[in-house]
């Protein structure tokens, strides 16, 4: 059976739909393979050649979004961010290269500006770690995106006064294993982590055929080591956002975990009408964590207006355009 085709059987078995109503999950198309990924990266890589990387001091001066007043990210800001990779030109930041992307996101956050009290952070929710529909060299069914390209999204999003939020799509990667892998970048004042439980496919799963989900027990490992790197490192606090799009995307959500300095945030992503996005949100999202929202620019059938997000209760504090 089709991975879309799948998805809408599962969302119509929740019973979190408002009647009359249609949703779909919010990544229908295939992973590439590991080839195909490997092949588009050299692409990019070649169109935007990398300078060297900006020290720790730098990098700390020119973070943007860092500053919040207590030990929350998400207390007082709200985090709108563009979604995707280069290599993928479904998503928003594979139609635009850094520098328009950073030109895009403000503007889509000047709107939104205007109608909140909370003060509106730019980022890029860049996938660090992309799924594949092949095993790769190391059979995990994901591939991480090299340092020049994240070095690249991360100098363009600072130019603007934003934040960089990795996201990863683990395959069947251990997500702490990931978390390390990128732990000099989260060590960085203005990064923040993604988590897409869709395709954490466990042992023996495959990206685009198998639906993924995250545990709580295994979600609160991760914020524990993202707490730690934030101690480490004397860093103000992170958002770990987890994208989901019906019920089953994270197992025994009452169990999850908020840590000092870490946001543990519950994103919902699902495409459809203002009507069943609202209703999808209401249902997952709760108290003991902070809520996110998604825009689908070319698959939503009416674009929700800025003050029909900011009118969302519980209120966003994420919010992704793709």
């Amino acid at each position: 059976m089709a991975l879309r085709a799948l998805f809408v059987l599962i969302l119509a078995a929740v019973p979190l739909i408002a009647a009359g109503t249609s949703l779909a999950a919010a990544n229908p198309q295939s992973p590439p393979s590991a080839a195909e990924f490997r092949q588009a990266t050299r692409e990019f890589l070649r169109a935007h050649p990398s300078s060297a990387a900006p020290g720790r001091a730098h990098a700390a001066r020119r973070g943007g979004g860092i500053g919040t007043g207590g030990g929350s990210l998400l207390d007082r800001n709200l985090l709108l961010t563009l979604y995707g990779a280069p290599q993928l030109s479904a998503t928003i930041l594979g139609k635009l290269g850094p520098t328009r992307a950073a030109r895009k996101v403000v503007k889509q956050a000047k709107p939104y500006s205007k109608l909140s009290d909370r003060r509106i952070l730019p980022g890029f929710d860049l996938i660090a770690v992309v799924a594949n529909s092949t095993p790769g060299p190391d059979r995990l069914y994901r591939t991480r995106q090299p340092a020049k390209l994240i070095r690249s999204y991360l100098r363009s999003v600072r130019s603007v006064g934003g934040r960089l939020v990795l996201d990863i799509q683990p395959g069947r990667a251990k997500i702490l294993d990931e978390i390390d892998a990128l732990e000099k970048w989260i060590a960085r004042p203005d990064v923040d982590i993604s988590i897409d439980p869709e395709w954490n496919v466990g042992r023996r799963g495959v990206p685009g055929q198998t639906v993924g989900k995250i545990k709580a027990k295994d979600l609160n490992k991760v914020s524990r080591r993202i707490q730690e790197i934030v101690d480490e490192n004397d860093l103000p606090p992170k958002a770990l956002v987890v994208h989901q799009f019906h019920d089953g995307s994270v197992r025994h959500r009452e169990d999850i975990r908020q840590r000092k300095g870490v946001d543990v945030t519950l994103s919902f992503d699902g495409i459809g009408s203002p009507a069943a996005k609202k209703a999808g949100y209401k249902s997952l999202t709760g108290d003991a964590v902070y809520s996110g929202f998604s825009i689908f620019y070319s698959l939503d059938t009416r674009i929700m207006s800025p003050k029909s997000v900011l009118g969302l209760r519980p209120d966003v504090d994420f919010l992704l355009f793709q």
